[in-house]
């Protein structure tokens, strides 16, 4: 179907019945040579009478979007996932599940199977990467206590080197994953959130959040929390790797505005232009999202590489001995944003320092990621050449109106002042539910009900044999695949946002246009469902969404593994 077309004819209603009435209207109907006609009913359900945990109550999905699968794993409880194919010919779901590593074999989505488990009882394993190297594969988890107060059972204290660690795992062999190495960060004693794996000259690097939630230390000049950077060293030591702490990215405090300020998560991401009179040309940068001190990019090119032994074990050992210093090397930070959405129309970002953060609404950046290939948007209006596009997800606690934004940066734009290059992002518009405005996040055991969270990015060709074109006219079409809790999965169409910015237009209408399709996976029907280590009140709880050749996987906290599929990217299945 061509949902252009879908919105056009929506936008032209609207028009017709009035601005009010639009404000009122609680689903879209169209035409469509697939379906005689079909609505976008309001799916974030909130009356008195609703039980969020009752999946019977939770049918809602645009019926562009197909339910391939579900797989309920071996344990309630997961969270990040990450897709890749194996040497061995089959494609793999890892799904970090609290206390388990979940290995799925997805190779036909509509028959998946649990391949192996890796079990750590004694943590809380939240995020997991994959890699590969010289034919063994591997994956980094890392293990924080969440709450250990709360946690169920209570896995221990915050500065226990067990609980706090980054994991490396062999699952070269599916069935048997084995521990191979892990590193406890003496500097930040919370342990790690998230992660990111990424090569720099031939070399795996491992990134890692650290918020340090209670160990902050303004006086030295660096804001709460910061990025660990190791490298994982597959020569050094023998036949094993070894992870090695070679640095840190912090951010300064007088670069911020204070309020809520730690690193939750980021992506890191080699330069994908072509052009070689760029100065970031084969250059790698971090992609932070820094809550709200916003995206903050850093400059990883120059980081201790193995290539220099001399330089390297100038940084990594004193990383390692804190003697006589401690580890000193600092990724150089070249980007930043903080431009928030303005809700209140006060004429200041909302957020904590201006007094209207609303839960983060708009100012809590919990997640970041670039788009990995670079687009001409020429066509849109935009100036002649390749543009570099970022997608920011705000975390919303709980408000009093609205679920939490989205937005989509450009972050094609620098400056060389005194001979150092900086980032110039800027806003191509923002996203958000489209019947946010008539609900809230209740907070208590509601918290974080609505709110946005992990999403993923992608950029198909078009006009090709064989491939749909679904485009506003250019060579290409992105889809943004955001995980959205007790909201489910969305799909943003890209160009959209981005025509929406070059024009003056009423930003629910933008929403609701940019909507490709949504779905809500459920359990079986009229089962109450919870987590064994939260007291979670709904069900889905959607923690992240992958795209994979065609298909888009999801993981909920509190029911396992949901495949669907998109009808625009039927003709993409099995392809990059």
């Amino acid at each position: 179907m061509d949902r252009r077309l879908v919105a056009a004819a929506a936008v032209l209603a609207l028009f017709l019945f009035s601005a009010t009435l639009y404000a009122l209207v609680v689903g879209l109907t169209s035409d469509s040579s697939e379906h005689d006609s079909w609505k976008m009913v309001d799916p974030l359900t909130q009356d008195e009478e609703h039980d969020h945990k009752n999946a019977t109550e939770h049918d809602f999905g645009t019926p562009n979007i197909e339910f391939v699968t579900f797989n309920e794993l071996t344990e309630p409880g997961n969270a990040e996932i990450q897709v890749a194919d194996s040497p061995d010919g089959n494609t793999y779901a890892y799904i970090a599940g609290w206390k388990e590593l979940h290995i799925v074999d997805v190779t036909d989505p509509y028959n998946t199977t649990v391949v192996g488990v890796y079990l750590d009882p004694n943590t809380q394993v939240l995020d997991v990467k994959y890699l590969e190297y010289n034919g063994r594969e591997y994956v980094i988890v890392q293990n924080q206590i969440v709450d250990s107060g709360n946690a169920d059972p209570n896995v221990g204290e915050w500065g226990d080197p067990a609980q706090v660690s980054v994991t490396l795992v062999d699952v070269t062999d599916k069935s048997d994953p084995t521990y191979v190495d892990s590193w406890y960060d003496t500097d930040h004693p919370s342990g790690p959130h998230n992660l990111y794996t990424h090569m720099i000259d031939g070399e795996w690097y491992i990134f890692v959040a650290n918020p340090d939630y209670e160990e902050c230390d303004i006086g030295t000049g660096e804001a709460c929390g910061g990025i660990t950077i190791a490298h994982l060293n597959f020569a050094g030591y023998g036949d094993l790797p070894r992870i090695v702490k070679v640095g840190e990215a912090e951010v300064s405090w007088e670069t911020t505005n204070g309020g809520w300020i730690y690193i939750h998560d980021m992506t890191v991401q080699t330069w994908p232009g072509q052009d070689t009179n760029d100065p970031r040309y084969g250059g790698t940068f971090i992609y932070g999202a820094y809550w709200e001190a916003g995206l903050r990019i850093f400059d990883v090119t120059d980081v201790p590489h193995p290539s220099d032994p001399v330089r390297y074990l100038q940084y990594a050992g004193p990383c390692l001995t804190h003697i006589p210093v401690s580890c000193i090397w600092r990724a150089p930070e070249v980007g930043i944003w903080m431009n928030f959405s303005d809700l209140d129309f006060d004429g200041e970002p909302d957020a904590s320092w201006s007094g209207n953060v609303n839960g983060g609404r708009a100012s809590y950046i919990h997640y970041t990621e670039p788009f990995d290939k670079m687009v001409d948007a020429s066509h849109l209006g935009y100036p002649a050449g390749k543009r570099h596009l970022t997608l920011l997800a705000t975390e919303v606690l709980e408000t009093t109106v609205g679920t939490g934004l989205i937005y989509l940066l450009d972050t094609t734009d620098y400056e060389i002042v005194m001979g150092k290059l900086t980032f110039k992002p800027k806003l191509l518009h923002n996203w958000e539910i489209p019947f946010a405005e008539d609900h809230f996040i209740p907070g208590g055991v509601e918290w974080l009900l609505f709110s946005p969270h992990n999403a993923d990015t992608q950029i198909f060709s078009t006009g090709l044999p064989g491939q749909p074109d679904n485009s506003l006219g250019g060579a290409w079409d992105g889809r943004i695949y955001l995980g959205s809790y007790h909201s489910g999965l969305w799909v943003i169409d890209v160009e959209t946002l981005m025509l929406a910015g070059m024009q003056e237009r009423n930003k629910t209408e933008v929403y609701f246009d940019a909507t490709v399709g949504y779905y809500l996976p459920h359990g079986a029907d009229g089962v109450e469902l919870s987590s064994d280590y939260y007291n979670f009140e709904w069900i889905p709880f959607i923690w992240a969404a992958e795209y994979h050749k065609g298909y888009v996987y999801t993981s909920c906290i509190t029911t396992g593994l949901y495949i669907m599929q998109l009808d625009e990217d039927i003709p993409y299945t099995g392809q990059f």
